[in-house]
């Protein structure tokens, strides 16, 4: 088995690739003037994984021109670190669902034999067996290294998440708050309240994707001005649209810890930390093969 990765993928897939002693090669992409992507590969491929994230429609676009220049391929792993569009999940009327859209284009796409997420924001409607894979594992452990359990108090930034706050609280051995969100009707954040006893305590802020670093923001502030003794954010991708780094670094998180599942080009500021889910990826491989 060989990996091919996408543009944006480059650093994860050779880490993936060197843990499960395997070549990693780039699908062979051109950009013509009107910035219309091209793919082509250098040789057939039998068994193949595909690694690559899709945060822009660029790397959407990439990732199916990709699998149809595979088309030959005996079987595709296919490894989407982040999966875009999946906040998209609601089936209203008359509204997009990109949550269900994006899979269905996959499947449509290529000889997909699996499908490896990470910390997923929604299930993917796919007929493809899914492999879901979470940070916590390499979260926790930092968090316990560094930490430990008697001072700190796992908190959600939101109701969505308190399920997942709970699981890391159960975990670690430790309490766990959650932040209570107020928008005004025009969808803005007014005011954040808490479920829980933070004073005194190292808040250890969980989430499974950073955009523009408002919801960050607001929890912390709400933590500082309940008395903690600082904030602490595990965020498993990095999204960090234009602005929300400059904002984050201006808050009062103390330091914000990041998976690899998206390739951050720019160098990021001190108060950001990297941790790869190479590991748990190449993991995840030899279990399914």
């Amino acid at each position: 088995m060989d990996i091919v990765y996408t543009r944006n993928s480059k650093e994860l897939a050779k880490a993936i690739a060197k843990d499960l002693n395997i070549t990693a090669v780039p699908a062979g992409v051109r950009v013509f003037h009107n910035k219309e992507l091209y793919v082509s590969l250098e040789k057939s491929f039998g068994h193949v994984m595909v690694v690559g994230s899709t945060v822009t429609s660029d790397d959407w676009i990439e990732l199916f021109l990709l699998l149809d220049a595979m088309k030959n391929a005996s079987s595709i792993i296919l490894c989407l670190p982040y999966l875009g569009y999946s906040r998209q999940d609601r089936q209203n009327r008359n509204e997009s669902f990109g949550a269900g859209l994006f899979p269905k284009l996959l499947e449509s796409a290529g000889n997909i034999s699996g499908c490896i997420v990470l910390d997923n924001h929604c299930e993917p409607p796919m007929h493809t067996p899914v492999y879901h894979i979470s940070a916590q594992k390499i979260f926790e452990a930092d968090i316990i290294t560094k930490y430990g359990a008697e001072q700190i108090i796992v908190v959600s930034p939101d109701l969505g998440g308190a399920y997942r706050a709970d699981a890391y609280a159960r975990s670690i051995g430790c309490n766990f708050a959650i932040c209570n969100k107020a928008r005004s009707i025009f969808g803005d954040l007014k005011k954040v309240d808490y479920f829980g006893k933070v004073d005194n305590r190292i808040c250890i802020v969980i989430d499974d994707m950073i955009d523009s670093g408002a919801t960050l923001c607001h929890a912390a502030d709400a933590m500082h001005r309940a008395g903690s003794k600082f904030v602490i954010a595990y965020v498993s991708h990095g999204i960090l649209s234009d602005g929300a780094v400059e904002k984050l670094e201006k808050s009062d998180i103390s330091e914000i810890i990041i998976s690899d599942s998206i390739e951050i080009s720019r160098q990021l500021p001190e108060k950001f930390r990297k941790l790869s889910i190479a590991s748990l990826i190449a993991e995840e491989v030899r279990y399914i093969m």
